[in-house]
């Protein structure tokens, strides 16, 4: 039986439905939204395995059109968000009880999400997420972006969905790259303090990494329940409790934007979490010996651990300097005392954070 996660909200709650072969899941989905009429976002990639699956399971909703995306960050772009526009709104338009349904990873959920929380002041939305990093964080919770030249996630709004449905035998098709890359959400997972613990995942990470079935399904929805119960208690990232969920996410935004192309977010975030540590080092008491555990931890999930020798300090500044949790010559930056906990410390955009974040491990 497929396990419901609630995501508990005043007025706007919702459940994230996980498990196996989820067709009747959906199809009681529609049942209960009842749309009248769904644009369907994806990208090329995605689409091409699993579309007309989806077309055919959605086409009890009325009339569906699709837009496709090109694959890869870069399409979470005011480009595209305007094609997406032209498709929703172009003769039939659709209507304020139609439905957005984003079939994809991340940047499909970003970029679909933002167009459902701005078209006709705001559209239900339906996530269907295709890859293990979306499953265990941004298709949860409501935040919606698309990128801009000055800095990653940027332009976006709050927007939460009717509905998650996570459907494991996604995963099947997932390119190696693309998975590993998830391991590093699930691991920020551990460290901050919540299961899976770092303990568990050290001694179960091979058949996670082989995506054995019931052990990969066990620690998803460990992940997912966490990310729903902290959402539920900070939905905009007002009280701090939300904000402990970027652990590692400054130095990765800066390196995705300096470096395009180059890492998937996964990637940049498991590059950022070793930097993240050094930093607790030296300013929140980390003990010497977790940086390299962490490192050595995701160097064997075939996660890169060093900071591109490319990403200079002035580059760094600049990048941190336009960082949404800069404030007055500060940043707000998530560090780990002890693997476990997590807070935030105000620190200077000085050279002593610049070297913490530079150092190589």
């Amino acid at each position: 039986m497929p396990e419901r996660i609630p995501v508990q909200l005043s007025g706007r709650s919702y459940e994230i439905i996980l498990g196996r072969h989820l067709d009747r899941e959906l199809l009681s989905c529609i049942e209960t939204i009842k749309p009248h009429g769904v644009l369907l976002v994806s990208d090329q990639n995605v689409f091409a395995r699993h579309g007309a699956r989806y077309e055919a399971l959605l086409a009890g909703a009325g009339a569906i059109r699709r837009l496709i995306v090109p694959p890869g960050e870069s399409s979470k772009s005011l480009m595209q968000l305007a094609t997406i526009y032209d498709a929703a709104l172009a003769p039939p338009a659709l209507e304020r009880s139609s439905l957005v349904v984003a079939l994809g990873g991340g940047m499909v959920g970003d970029l679909a999400g933002f167009a459902a929380a701005t078209l006709l002041r705001g559209l239900p939305l339906l996530h269907i997420p295709t890859s293990l990093l979306a499953m265990v964080d941004s298709s949860i919770g409501g935040k919606t972006a698309i990128n801009h030249p000055a800095g990653k996630n940027l332009i976006g709004s709050f927007w939460q969905p009717q509905a998650v449905l996570c459907d494991l035998t996604l995963l099947d098709t997932l390119p190696a790259r693309e998975f590993n890359s998830a391991l590093a959400e699930i691991v920020k997972y551990a460290v901050i303090g919540q299961e899976p613990a770092l303990e568990d995942f050290e001694a179960h990470k091979e058949r996670i990494k082989a995506r054995t079935a019931g052990r990969l399904d066990e620690i998803v929805a460990a992940c997912i329940r966490h990310k729903a119960r902290v959402v539920a208690e900070d939905e905009r990232e007002q009280t701090g409790r939300r904000v402990l969920l970027n652990f590692g996410h400054t130095l990765a935004h800066v390196i995705e934007t300096r470096c395009p192309g180059r890492f998937l977010h996964g990637e940049a975030v498991a590059i950022g979490m070793v930097a993240a540590c050094r930093v607790s080092r030296r300013f929140a008491g980390l003990d010497a010996q977790s940086p390299a555990r962490l490192a050595k931890l995701l160097a064997s999930c075939s996660l890169p651990v060093k900071v591109p020798a490319e990403l200079t300090r002035q580059e760094l500044l600049a990048g941190l300097g336009g960082d949404k949790k800069r404030e007055a010559g500060r940043i707000q930056f998530v560090v780990t005392p002890r693997f476990g906990r997590a807070e935030v410390a105000s620190l200077a955009l000085d050279d002593a954070l610049l070297d913490c974040l530079l150092e190589q491990p």
